[in-house]
């Protein structure tokens, strides 16, 4: 596609891959993208967030720039001390035994693995195959066994006075004292948080230390000896190993937490002490729970990606992480209908564009794979299926898939609008069983809601044929003759009576796709006949 017709392309992987270009690669002309993850605990939303958004920009890079090479690196920090252990882990007591031990030196507790950090990153591919995205896994145990961060890790043991220099003004006075890059991996015990470093000897690539350090239910074993720093016999702290990777793996783009930008800003002073440039950050806003707070999977606020997946297509979840990531954006279960209702939208904007520049610019230029449906031919919603579940009180799919075919028999004439249209089904059947079913109350009508709902009666039952539309007038004129002040007061107890919610989709729609004798049948069994 001609250059000109990409410069106008505005979305923000556009922009940030522009900033590479600007840039240059500092890799013999390869781009380097890097994603970390920690392998104490299970992969959440924020590390598929992490892996997803720096493959959203190397697709721009490949669109602007086709003929440069790029890779994304996900880094495992495996050489970290587990601090505790997880509450889903089997046989917790057992693994209390081995805190404070590289995860990659702890038995797998599931009993599947070579370790409970390769039973982590078994769980990551696992976790990222539908995303079908390209990247490759590096293991911190293996690099620095291997030798490849040995000339940096030599030269921090050279400049360790300059980084303690970088690093302690930022630390709590209680940490100040003795603070050290290095954490020695102790030979007795095996333990690396519970390590202190008490003297330095570049010149031989060594450390003295000793293993006296209590870390929460961790107990040093008390050695004291003199180790080299080389070979994955020591790591170095986590923003001291954040430089050195950069350094190493020459990363050129990297995607962080709001949160750690001032960990960034701290980790490229050391990078350039090491005779290394940052690469370009792309810091991002967190997730926010229903009340607005930070999602913490700790204390079990927020969406796991496991509930995405059971309620939402993948594609959804990626459109979610795709837009607005330099915005703070509410996630809970109840707000899942209305994001698959934004992604629909855009589903059928882009197939309805006439030119490939729109289509570009798109964010499904960016979320859909080679798998995905890329049209939807229908104004069925998410919510309209799932409130159509809920009011039914049926999780027969084959019954809603024929209330569905009947509204719109045109889901069935394309292939991509079947698939999604089944798609969106089985997921409103999981969001009813699991969310909606549980929080239904019983709804007893109130003395003026029985006259809304006989006039709703007598009005379908007359016009048994009438369309979403005037469904919608006739409810209308109910709410300006029974609420001549506020007519809009008509819809809430209606929702109440055929939904037992408060809100919910358009009501003619909703009555169309239900059918007018089954909502004529809740109304009836509501006022008790």
């Amino acid at each position: 596609m001609a250059g000109a017709r990409l410069d106008g392309l505005k979305l923000w992987p556009y922009e940030e891959a522009r900033r590479l270009l600007t840039r240059g690669a500092g890799n013999a002309g390869e781009f380097v993208f890097e994603a970390g993850f920690g392998p104490s605990g299970l992969p959440h939303l924020g590390t598929m967030a992490e892996i997803l958004r720096p493959s959203f920009v190397r697709h721009a890079l490949r669109l602007l720039a086709p003929e440069r090479p790029s890779r994304l690196t996900v880094f495992i920090d495996d050489m970290d001390g587990l601090r505790k252990v997880p509450e889903n882990v089997p046989d917790r007591e057992r693994v209390e035994q081995f805190l404070g031990r590289p995860v990659s030196d702890i038995p797998d507790p599931f009993g599947c693995c070579e370790s409970f950090a390769g039973h982590m990153v078994d769980l990551l591919r696992k976790f990222l195959e539908p995303l079908a995205l390209e990247y490759e896994l590096m293991r911190a145990s293996r690099t620095y066994a291997s030798g490849r961060f040995d000339p940096v890790l030599r030269l921090i043991l050279h400049k360790h006075r300059e980084i303690i220099g970088i690093m302690t003004p930022t630390l709590r006075d209680e940490n100040r004292a003795g603070w050290s890059p290095f954490l020695p991996i102790c030979p007795r015990c095996g333990q690396v948080n519970s390590t202190r470093v008490t003297a330095y000897h570049p010149e031989r690539g060594t450390v003295e230390f000793s293993c006296d350090r209590t870390f929460g239910n961790a107990r040093p074993c008390g050695l004291s000896a003199e180790q080299s720093v080389l070979g994955g016999r020591a790591k170095v702290q986590w923003k001291i190993d954040w430089a050195l990777r950069w350094r190493v793996l020459g990363v050129d783009y990297e995607l962080y937490g709001k949160d750690l930008i001032d960990s960034a800003r701290l980790s490229g002073q050391i990078v350039r002490l090491l005779c290394g440039e940052p690469p370009l950050g792309f810091p991002f806003e967190m997730f926010l729970d229903e009340q607005g707070h930070k999602v913490s999977k700790s204390v079990g606020r927020g969406v796991t990606v496991e509930q995405w997946q059971r309620y939402a297509p993948i594609e959804a979840l990626k459109y979610f992480l795709f837009v607005n990531p330099r915005r703070a954006r509410k996630l809970f279960l109840g707000a899942i209908p209305q994001y698959v209702d934004d992604y629909l939208d855009e589903l059928r904007a882009y197939a309805a564009a006439d030119v490939d520049e729109k289509r570009l610019d798109s964010p499904l230029e960016f979320v859909l794979s080679g798998t995905s449906p890329r049209r939807f031919n229908s104004d069925l919603s998410f919510s309209l299926i799932m409130n159509l579940a809920s009011a039914l009180g049926v999780s027969d799919r084959e019954l809603m898939w024929n209330y569905l075919t009947r509204y719109d028999p045109g889901i069935v004439a394309d292939e991509d609008t079947r698939k999604m249209a089944e798609a969106l089904l089985d997921c409103a059947l999981n969001f009813r069983r699991d969310y909606l079913e549980p929080a239904l109350l019983p709804y007893e009508p109130q003395a003026e809601d029985h006259a809304i709902a006989e006039k709703l009666i007598a009005f379908l039952t007359n016009a048994p044929d009438a369309g979403a539309r005037d469904i919608e007038t006739a409810i209308y004129d109910i709410g300006r003759e029974l609420f001549p002040e506020k007519p809009g007061k008509v819809f809430q107890p209606l929702y109440r009576m055929i939904m037992q919610q408060d809100r919910g989709p358009r009501l003619g729609a909703f009555i169309r796709l239900a059918t007018p004798q089954r909502v004529i049948a809740i109304l009836e069994q509501r006022l008790g006949r």
